[in-house]
């Protein structure tokens, strides 16, 4: 299955769908400071996607996973288009880690869930 699949407009090859979830992710790499510049631009289109920080890297950056529904993968790339094109903050495309399943993703969820 693949984004074409569910978007015929053709979004973005990075899009990885989640076992079972209904949800898709893709991952971009970004500096650690940006990270709650991307959180709090997605929550501010609400029910666009949500971010995950999935991996820390060499040298400080992070990778942070945006999970969003078939639905809304044309406009959370739209989001990251205007990003890229304002040239700040700067991020990278990104696999998928092998770790980020569905069942890691809600496992995680459960955990913060569980600790607030």
């Amino acid at each position: 299955m693949t984004v074409a699949d569910h978007d015929p407009g053709g979004a973005s090859p990075w899009w990885t769908p989640l076992r079972g979830a209904e949800l898709w992710a893709r991952v971009i790499r970004v500096a650690r400071q940006e990270i709650a510049f991307f959180k709090f631009l997605f929550e501010s289109y609400e029910g666009v996607a949500i971010i995950r920080t999935v991996a820390t890297l060499d040298g400080g950056d992070r990778l942070i996973a945006i999970l969003a529904t078939a639905d809304f993968i044309a406009e959370t790339e739209a989001i990251l288009d205007d990003v890229r094109a304002r040239g700040a903050p700067a991020f990278t495309s990104a696999a998928l880690p092998a770790v980020c399943s569905e069942d890691w993703f809600l496992s995680t969820w459960v955990r913060d869930a569980a600790a607030d």
